[in-house]
């Protein structure tokens, strides 16, 4: 998934119960299901529903709303068989019709989801989703394929079919795109049906009562849980996009759970209250620079290299960022599967000759340079201005500093005609479940969402990464992600820069949870929704 970009302080309400009141930076653009892909939009649809898996304490694929699974021998069918009495939060059933619907809806190329490519390896997935809207005979012919690929013969079976032998299956059937939203409330609503919280009825351990936007989400506990009430009575998504003004209101009480930026670090360990409610792990995530490989000079290899040589990371990490993050040369976070470094570390010299190799030659003859991003957060800016400095003082490029709201910079980088020249560090990516193939083959193939957004395309990459995908042997495809791997820091479309820690504040009464690499908005919220507590 990727993450958002960092609103004012709503007005400060008393909890009424056990509710946990969680600080995010940015409200979400999109909350349905089917079209999501960043984390603060996951955050809030990962509670309200549930997929057919989920993630335990140790990020494993467990049963959620299927009890159990099986594949066939070869690996390409997979039967999912629901739990009995499954109810949406308002008492409705559900069915593993529901969750046919969900195939369907994402592979519908009117929904044109960012990770509709996510399911093409369901049999009529990519037949329908790259169907023209003005092709009837061809969208029905989709649609009729994909009804060989997903089947809920019984109330309680729910069958896919696969174009090939898929092992991380168990994964993408817990993701968001296979969450149950109901078909009659989405047509009810209409094209923005997910912004009234009466559509949004889930299956999932909490149920979302109201979304004011640029301010507050409200959830409350789903009383119709298959596994139970959890011990919060509710949560509070609060959104603060000022870092300053959510830590004033984390240190008044009006917040449980606050987002830390980096230059609040230094003073917040060293404070005597607030530095025991700190907390610090690593994440699984990975940050580079984000070029558009179609516009001048990103087009040039040679370019992006220059640039992938002279920021220095280690100073960025340590001194710039407060140590909220640790120096990478590899997408795939080291020590993950997959993994292989890029030696496009900090070198002012092979900077230089970069540049000079490039069709350019030279610093003065390169066309102007904008460096676009967030600038919500007034924090933002010093890092903006070190990092133009280093271009300055390394290569001798003076560019142009381009800030933008972060609600403008979601939209302008999800379409390849909008996304800025170079957008500073926004390739970035939190692991949606823990297999190279979400960190390769989801992102970079020629037919991904994220990379046509930049114009990258590899078919060798794609070859190694679909024979990867297909492979039963967890050895030999760990050997293919790594040749795979090895060719995306060959082409470099993505200088990698550093991989970010999870930081927050949470306040001594909030209990019950276990951290996991995967948390983006509060602690534990993929294996803990039922056990965090807080003592209120």
């Amino acid at each position: 998934m990727t993450e958002a970009p960092a609103t004012e302080a709503p007005a400060a309400t008393e909890p009424q119960g056990k509710v946990l009141r969680v600080h995010v930076g940015t409200y979400p653009d999109v909350v349905d299901p089917q079209k999501s892909s960043f984390a603060n939009e996951i955050s809030i649809l990962s509670l309200n529903y549930e997929g057919l898996t989920k993630l335990d304490q140790n990020l494993k694929s467990v049963p959620g709303a299927a009890e159990k699974w099986e594949f066939s021998p070869g690996g390409d069918v997979i039967t999912f068989t629901l739990r009995p009495d499954l109810k949406y939060s308002d008492g409705t059933p559900l069915t593993s019709e529901n969750f046919r619907y969900a195939v369907e809806r994402t592979c519908n190329p009117e929904t044109a989801g960012e990770y509709q490519s996510i399911l093409f390896e369901i049999i009529g997935c990519e037949d329908f989703a790259t169907a023209a809207m003005t092709d009837t005979a061809a969208l029905e012919a989709g649609r009729q394929k994909l009804a060989e690929g997903v089947q809920a013969p019984d109330d309680r079976t729910l069958i896919l079919h696969l174009t090939n032998p898929a092992p991380y299956y168990t994964f993408i059937a817990g993701l968001w795109v296979m969450y149950p939203a109901r078909k009659d409330l989405i047509e009810a609503g209409g094209e923005d049906w997910w912004k009234d919280p009466t559509k949004q009825i889930g299956n999932g351990p909490f149920q979302v009562t109201q979304m004011v936007e640029d301010q507050l989400v409200t959830l409350k506990a789903n009383p119709n849980y298959w596994g139970g009430k959890p011990k919060l009575d509710g949560l509070d998504f609060v959104f603060i996009k000022d870092s300053a003004v959510a830590l004033e209101a984390y240190k008044a009480g009006q917040l449980d759970v606050f987002t830390v930026e980096p230059s609040q670090i230094p003073a917040l360990k060293a404070d005597p209250v607030l530095g025991k409610e700190f907390l610090a792990y690593p994440g699984a995530n990975s940050y580079a620079w984000g070029f558009n490989l179609t516009k001048e000079p990103f087009n040039d290899k040679k370019v992006r290299e220059a640039f992938g040589y002279a920021l220095d990371r280690q100073t960025y990490c340590e001194v710039i960022r407060n140590g909220d993050c640790i120096p990478s040369l590899s997408w795939i976070p080291k020590g993950l599967p997959g993994s292989v470094e890029a030696p496009i570390g900090f070198d002012p010299e092979k900077a230089k000759q970069a540049l000079a190799d490039s069709s350019y030659g030279s610093a003065d003859k390169l066309p102007e340079i904008k460096l676009t991003y967030n600038s919500d957060d007034p924090a933002t800016q010093p890092r903006i201005e070190w990092i133009a400095g280093q271009l300055r003082d390394e290569l001798g490029i003076n560019v142009t500093l381009d800030p933008t709201d972060g609600k403008t910079l979601t939209a302008m980088r999800k379409s390849p005609e909008t996304y800025p020249q170079v957008c500073v560090f926004c390739a970035n990516w939190f692991q949606d479940y823990p297999d190279p193939q979400n960190w390769l083959s989801v992102l970079y193939t020629c037919n991904s969402i994220s990379a046509q957004r930049i114009s990258y395309c590899n078919p060798k990459f794609d070859e190694l990464t679909q024979q990867a995908d297909r492979e039963l042997d967890p050895a030999k495809r760990e050997q293919l992600y790594e040749q795979a791997s090895q060719i995306l820091n060959d082409d470099l479309p993505l200088p990698y820069v550093y991989n970010l820690a999870v930081i927050f504040l949470v306040k001594p009464e909030v209990t019950g949870y276990k951290t996991t690499a995967a948390d983006v908005q509060w602690p534990g919220q993929w294996g803990s929704m039922l056990t965090i507590d807080i003592n209120r």
